[in-house]
């Protein structure tokens, strides 16, 4: 796990990026694990694209803010109970980006089609458009998730996970651009998807602590 100073800017960081790359709008959240019962996340009042390290939040996994009195997220149970079941995790994005969303609004499967959208492997769809803004909810987004990087959520956005907010941040990214080449090249016939091998290939090369954070060097060279 980070610091937590550390994981307060990295998380002010992450999710302007994302603004930026029309992955997060006026919603969507990002959160950190910094000990066993806390975690840092944007608030839900926050302005994204106007983040500021003043509006990351610590909340302990029941949602209670623990250095004051603003609120998280509504959606902090989609956070808390996939660390809850996923020790292994040390940071989850929630986004409403455009193009993998018109992906699950039709039942499209997700297809890797170019090289890092192949990490994200088999994305599972969570067939609710519904907030989720329970413990039972997010229990349920945690099984369906498994012990993959990322779900759909039906006509609602993504989540994503990652061992740290680098990690999910990249990911994100990969997902939403295999997304949008998916869904532009079905416009002029059936997209090429990676063959099992070509996708065991891209996983070996591209799974390494450089490439993400090179990738993350690129959107934060935009701020």
């Amino acid at each position: 796990m980070l610091a937590e100073a550390e994981a307060r800017t990295q998380l002010t960081d992450a999710i302007r990026m994302l603004e930026r790359a029309n992955v997060v709008d006026y919603n969507g959240h990002f959160s950190a694990r910094v000990g066993p019962n806390r975690l840092l996340i944007n608030s839900g009042p926050s302005v994204r694209g106007a983040l500021t390290e003043a509006d990351i939040i610590a909340i302990d996994m029941d949602g209670k803010p623990l250095d004051g009195n603003v609120p998280p997220p509504l959606e902090f149970h989609l956070h808390s109970e996939i660390y809850r079941a996923r020790p292994e995790v040390n940071a989850v994005v929630h986004t409403h980006p455009r193009w993998s969303t018109y992906l699950s609004m039709t039942g499209t499967p997700y297809k890797p089609v170019f090289a890092q959208g192949v990490l994200l492997g088999d994305i599972p769809l969570f067939d609710s458009p519904n907030s989720i803004n329970t413990k039972p909810m997010g229990e349920q987004l945690a099984q369906a998730l498994g012990s993959g990087p990322s779900i759909l959520l039906k006509s609602h956005g993504v989540t994503v996970v990652g061992s740290d907010v680098v990690e999910a941040f990249t990911l994100a990214i990969y997902l939403e651009e295999n997304s949008e080449r998916q869904y532009m090249a079905s416009q002029l016939g059936t997209p090429y998807v990676f063959s099992e091998e070509e996708q065991r290939l891209c996983r070996e090369k591209l799974w390494t602590r450089s490439l993400f954070k090179k990738t993350w060097d690129h959107y934060r060279s935009k701020l």
